[in-house]
């Protein structure tokens, strides 16, 4: 028996597109209707006659199966070479044909074939193979039906294990292709389905049930095309869809259970707006979604399980929306990737998890702004997740957002925004309410936001952000009761704000602000660490700049904060406010060139220490320092200087030592009530 796509003279063998039999022994049907149960059981309908509503149906009980001999090869479109070994066949030649074969048993093969090379082909085909029922399995048995024309029907159920179907459906050459459907359903283990549409706005279905290690595979090949491919109780089986074509609005959806599958979507178009969707549960299974063309796609991915990948590459477009869901209680360990190029940005991607150990990225990346990336880690014990969100976008107009916001313990959280050019910036959001969590937001060019909340003990912060441009601005804050947190911003970029809030014992703040040159903008940082014990607070500004403001508020005991301010420019401040006993301040304010240097520093409690060092043009400090057994040492360098302290209490001291010419006046005025006073010059 041999599968022939050639056609023969009327005068030489026979005129078969498909013979299963020797041409002496194939059987020509000129009626509408014919029935083959003999031996060769192969059926032929091509004369003028059967052109139109021809119908042909082959049965075969279990009894009847005959020997297969070798088929030609067939190529997939996964560039396989698949050899089906049909021994019943039925073969249609016009518009409205109807072909079924009935077959069950072990090791059946069926094929038809309905095509017209004229006209209008076999428009309007339908043809049915159906192997095997529930008193009757079917194992080890090929399907495999060939339609060529528009609005065909293919259909092909299997009931065994280790069969294999193949439909193809093709748009006849003067028809528009379009509409053609096809239907695979088999049930049992080790199957494989092939569909192959390469005709516009198609439909495949694929259902594989009850049984693992099962392939269904869809290849469409114009716009408009729907795939569905369903894996039911299938370890170790995998689904695979590709749509391509010069039109939009193609989609896909797969729904896979059991461990160790695979699925995979791919989707090309140059007018984009497809659509795809994953739903898949089990253990150690793998999803990638690939979208490639022009803007406005769709992906959604639902999973499930643990030690599990889904990946989402959205490339070369822009307003493309991306899903990742991997929520559940049995999720643990999943990985959730979503990677977006291209001109034009708006692209959205979000991605939840919930449960252990899961790992979260998101990439974003083109000449375009407004992106928009999300990752929600948040749920009550999802401990030890690590979120990662990268946006790198040259654009002039529109805001690119992250937001991270992650629950539990041990978590790690990072954005990374570059941003080539100006517009309204980036915007970063980091949110931990956990212990031993670590945040991290770096950011690159103009018109920068940053924000870090953390609500736990023993938490790491760190915000960078460096360019130029409009004002840049960062904030660290952390709820009552979280020790031991750690929290760092740097700027470097013209014109920026800085502040970081801690309310517990033994935390660290350090802000450091450098501005390039040149330099536009207000320069403020300002760190509150209130209500407790050995906190630690720094403040570095440096660069040149027009304004320059630091803001220190502590409270509570043995705290100790330090102020360097440095480089060229004028209105050069700072502001220091500590209430408790055993603090201490160092500040050191040096300008180069003119300026304006001014100092405010109050004090309340025993035993507490301040020390600053002023250079400069019209300097001034206020002190106030209320309490037992308290030091003030000022030291002043330059032109025109004026200091005013005020000490209450016992045993205070103070030192004072300035140099320089005094235009504009100088001096100090002090109140004490109880201590000493030196004077030196």
């Amino acid at each position: 028996m041999k599968l022939s796509t050639q056609l023969a003279t009327q005068t030489g063998a026979c005129a078969l597109a498909l013979s299963l039999a020797a041409c002496g022994q194939a059987r020509s049907a000129e009626p509408s209707q014919a029935d083959a149960q003999d031996a060769d059981q192969s059926v032929r309908q091509e004369g003028e006659v059967t052109r139109k509503t021809s119908t042909a149906k082959i049965v075969r009980k279990s009894g009847d199966t005959g020997p297969l001999e070798e088929v030609p090869a067939i190529e997939a479109f996964t560039g396989e070479s698949i050899e089906p070994d049909p021994a019943s066949g039925i073969y249609q030649k016009g518009r409205g044909s109807t072909a079924r074969i009935d077959l069950s048993g072990n090791g059946n093969a069926g094929a038809i074939r309905q095509a017209d090379d004229t006209g209008d082909g076999a428009d309007g085909a339908s043809a049915t193979i159906a192997f095997g029922n529930d008193s009757a399995l079917s194992t080890d048995s090929t399907a495999y039906i060939d339609q060529r024309g528009d609005k065909g029907t293919v259909a092909i159920n299997q009931q065994g294990d280790s069969n294999f179907s193949l439909g193809i459906q093709r748009a006849n050459l003067d028809g528009g292709g379009t509409g053609a459907e096809q239907t695979h359903t088999l049930a049992g283990h080790d199957h494989r389905s092939e569909i192959i549409q390469r005709a516009s706005a198609t439909q495949a279905d694929v259902t594989l049930s009850q049984g693992g290690d099962s392939t269904g595979l869809v290849l469409q090949t114009q716009p408009g095309a729907k795939a569905s491919v369903a894996i039911k109780n299938g370890p170790g089986s995998r689904a695979k869809i590709v749509q391509a074509g010069s039109g939009s609005g193609s989609g896909a959806d797969t729904d896979i259970d059991g461990a160790n599958n695979e699925t995979e979507i791919t989707q090309r178009s140059d007018a984009g707006r497809q659509e795809a969707g994953v739903t898949q549960s089990g253990t150690k299974s793998q999803v990638r979604v690939v979208q490639d063309g022009a803007h406005g796609n769709v992906s959604s991915i639902n999973q499930n399980g643990s030690d599990g990948d889904a990946v989402v590459l959205q490339k070369d477009s822009p307003a493309n929306k991306a899903q990742i869901d991997q929520e559940g209680g049995s999720s643990r360990s999943l990985r959730g990737t979503v990677e977006q190029t291209g001109a034009g940005g708006g692209n959205e991607a979000d991605i939840d998890q919930t449960g252990q150990t899961h790992s979260a990225v998101i990439k974003q990346s083109g000449a375009g702004g407004g992106s928009v990336a999300g990752i929600d880690q948040s749920t009550d014990g999802t401990d030890e997740n690590e979120a990662l969100v990268e946006q790198k976008v040259d654009a002039g107009s529109g805001t690119d957002t992250v937001d991270i916001d992650q629950g539990g313990s041990a978590n790690s959280a990072e954005a990374r925004q570059t941003r080539a050019s100006g517009g309204t910036g980036s915007n970063a959001t980091i949110t931990q309410p956990g212990m031993r969590g670590k945040a991290t937001i770096a950011q690159d060019g103009p018109s920068l936001k940053a924000q870090i909340d953390q609500n736990g003990n023993a938490n790491e912060s760190r915000i960078t952000q460096t360019g130029s441009g409009a004002a840049s601005e960062a904030s660290v804050k952390a709820g009552s009761g979280t020790d031991n947190n750690s929290a760092r911003i740097e700027q470097t970029s013209g014109g920026t704000i800085a502040a970081i809030d801690q309310i517990s014992p033994n935390n660290s703040a350090r802000i450091k602000q450098d501005n390039p040159t040149p330099s536009t903008g207000t320069v403020e940082a300002d760190i509150d660490q209130s209500d407790d014990v050995q906190n630690t607070a720094r403040i570095e500004q440096s660069g040149p700049g027009t304004v320059r403001s630091a803001s220190l508020t502590q409270s509570g005991k043995e705290n100790d904060g330090r102020i360097n301010q440095s480089g060229a420019g004028n209105g050069i401040t700072a502001n220091v406010q500590m209430a408790g006993d055993l603090n201490t301040v160092r500040m050191s304010q040096l300008a180069e060139g003119s300026g304006n240097i001014q100092a405010e520093l109050q004090q309340q409690g025993e035993e507490n220490e301040i020390a600053y060092e002023q250079r400069g043009s019209e300097l001034g400090a206020t002190v106030i320092q209320n309490g037992d057994g308290n030091a003030v040492d000022v030291v002043q360098s330059g032109s025109g200087y004026d200091v005013s302290i005020t000490q209450n209490g016992d045993n205070n001291s103070f030192s004072i030592s300035y140099s320089g010419p005094a235009e504009g006046g100088g001096g100090f005025s002090i109140v004490q009530n109880g201590g000493e006073t030196r004077d030196e010059k």
